[in-house]
């Protein structure tokens, strides 16, 4: 579920406050601890802007790279490493890791994808093949 960048924010607020714990001010505004946790540390690293809801972003292999390298390299959690480049899921840098594992540096090469066949193509090559 997508949460307003009013409620992240009155929920990190009142967390930072000091008026409850994780568990407790999640459970107030009806959301994940996880959630909350991931909003908090957003807000640490970049200030409330981070929490403004963002349309879909792409990175470019080198973005990937960095913080491949960065998560392999450092003895942080995934959601953390996430927080820390601003990306909105740790299931993103996981997913980069584990194509990194597999395949290192050409994980993140982008690849034009094929085109298929034309219909006329595959109705001309058809009727190449049939026998009289």
């Amino acid at each position: 579920m997508k949460h307003s960048f009013e409620v992240k924010l009155a929920a990190v607020n009142h967390y930072l406050a000091g008026h409850a714990g994780i568990i407790s001010t999640a459970k107030l505004f009806q959301l994940s601890h996880t959630s909350l946790s991931h909003w908090i540390n957003l807000f640490l690293l970049h200030g409330p802007r981070a929490l403004d809801c963002r349309h879909r972003r792409s990175y470019s292999p080198e973005d990937k790279l960095c913080v491949v390298l960065y998560a392999l390299g450092h003895s942080e959690s995934l959601p953390r490493v996430a927080a820390r480049f601003n990306i909105p899921s740790h299931n993103t840098v996981k997913n980069w890791i584990k194509g990194y594992r597999k395949s290192g540096d050409e994980a993140f090469i982008r690849r034009r994808k094929e085109k298929s066949m034309t219909r006329s193509d595959d109705t001309h090559e058809n009727e190449a093949n049939m026998t009289p």
